[in-house]
């Protein structure tokens, strides 16, 4: 059984404690009153991945990690031993579509992950105007693949693309784990 150590990552506010509450199904609600994440919340459950070539089910360690540059110095810790990295952003606020790049470089490129190892997602909160459009991402961020959340309206389409998502990561790791068996061989 593969353990999956997936970070989510973002800007304050931006709704990286309700998406993990939500995957996880630690609740229900999706509203209530905001609170901040201090460091890190670590989430587990199990997870049936989609698409994933062993169809088995793994193990998800769900690090809700705080988007406050306060905790900076913690994140080299944070980062050991990721499988993927989910970025979590709020398309109302316009600073996030240029913060994410700050999250991306230390968080990914830093790390070398494969782009199917990562996922953005764009956190449509309650009474959110934007569409599900397209977004002015950066050409290093447009390369990852990109989710619309709405949990009001289609809750179960972040469930399906996130599950979608962990079996990319299962794949990543299942390949990278044969590289390493067969360089071991010859």
């Amino acid at each position: 059984m593969f353990k999956l150590k997936i970070l989510f990552i973002g800007p304050n506010e931006s709704g990286k404690t309700v998406l993990a509450n939500f995957l996880s199904d630690t609740t229900e609600n999706v509203g209530g009153e905001y609170r901040p994440t201090q460091g890190v919340r670590i989430l587990e459950f199990e997870s049936q991945p989609e698409g994933s070539t062993d169809n088995k089910t793994c193990d998800v360690e769900l690090w809700d990690c705080s988007g406050d540059f306060k905790f900076e110095s913690c994140w080299p810790a944070l980062m050991k031993d990721s499988s993927g990295v989910v970025i979590i952003f709020n398309p109302d606020v316009p600073s996030h579509l240029k913060e994410i790049e700050t999250w991306y470089s230390m968080f990914i490129s830093s790390q070398g992950l494969q782009d199917n190892q990562c996922l953005l997602i764009s956190h449509h909160k309650p009474g959110s105007e934007i569409e599900d459009g397209r977004l002015p991402l950066a050409s290093n961020l447009s390369r990852l693949p990109l989710i619309h959340s709405n949990l009001e309206e289609e809750p179960e389409d972040v469930r399906q693309a996130f599950c979608r998502y962990l079996g990319n990561v299962v794949n990543a790791m299942s390949e990278s784990r044969e590289r390493e068996e067969m360089s071991i061989i010859t």
